[in-house]
């Protein structure tokens, strides 16, 4: 599967509240820009060598971090904690740059 996830401009942001696990309930609204990443995801052969289920591979504007941290990696690990997911290999090309308020990295946990 390839995605291209959007970059995205918010256009009002309102924080509702600090949930449990540290994050926030928001209200907002997104305006979508025409930029976007490229995310590519394939199953894993069961014989090939990873400690992940998630291997990923970022290239393009550089991101700061370890990649088993990034949001692609913790949605996967999420998701797998309530379904049954194969192994997978994501590839993910940044156009959109981080920390710029682009929602990149959000589109591209989302896909």
């Amino acid at each position: 599967m390839i995605a291209f996830p959007c970059a995205k401009i918010n256009l009002g942001l309102n924080i509702v509240s600090k949930r449990a696990d540290g994050y926030h309930t928001l209200e907002t609204v997104f305006y979508p820009v025409p930029l976007t990443d490229a995310l590519e995801i394939k199953m894993m052969d069961e014989k090939f060598p990873s400690a992940t289920s998630c291997d990923l591979k970022i290239t393009g504007n550089g991101i700061d971090g370890e990649e088993e941290d990034n949001l692609v990696c913790r949605a996967y690990r999420l998701l797998a904690e309530d379904f049954s997911l194969p192994r997978v290999h994501t590839h993910l090309y940044k156009r959109i740059p981080a920390q710029a308020g682009l929602g990149g990295g959000s589109s591209d946990a989302a896909i």
